[in-house]
């Protein structure tokens, strides 16, 4: 995230980047999306904790801007590939996400938490029992859970068994 004076424009046209890179990655078929998901997922585990968080700021920051549909399919994606991988990188995904969260709260009040929930509703059981069970074991140890959890909407809490 940029941190001075003159870097509002910069992170505005990062969003935008990122919007782009996020909408082409929703337009692309499936067999396409999958192993570009994973691949980009990969390099992710492989960044600095600061590149990390930028890349899951400017997420965060991006994804009300993508059509409600094209961002459940692509965010569906996501997470049968992010299921696939051991829960280290998971839960270390999932604290990165909370701990945005916390730090840019309006970001998820912009998105659409029931076609959200529903996405994660269409996944098989054993990916969102996986999924869930690492989201909860990062939450119960975040420090400020329940600034996360007072931005849940109910029906997605029960979803995830909350």
């Amino acid at each position: 995230m940029s941190g001075g004076a003159g870097g509002g424009g910069q992170q505005q046209d990062l969003n935008g980047a990122a919007g782009n890179i996020i909408q082409i990655l929703a337009n692309l078929p499936e067999f396409l999306r999958k192993p570009m998901l994973q691949k980009r997922l990969s390099e992710f585990f492989d960044m600095a904790e600061k590149e990390r968080q930028e890349t899951i700021a400017l997420a965060l920051a991006a994804a009300p801007t993508i059509e409600p549909q094209k961002l459940s399919v692509l965010v569906k994606t996501w997470l049968e590939v992010l299921a696939g991988f051991d829960a280290e990188k998971r839960t270390a995904i999932f604290s990165i996400y909370c701990s945005q969260i916390i730090k840019q709260p309006e970001s998820l009040q912009r998105l659409n938490f029931q076609s959200l929930t529903d996405t994660f509703q269409s996944l098989g059981d054993r990916e969102r029992e996986i999924l869930a069970d690492s989201f909860k074991e990062v939450l119960f140890a975040f420090p400020r859970r329940e600034k996360i959890l007072a931005a849940i909407p109910d029906y997605s809490r029960k979803a995830l068994g909350l």
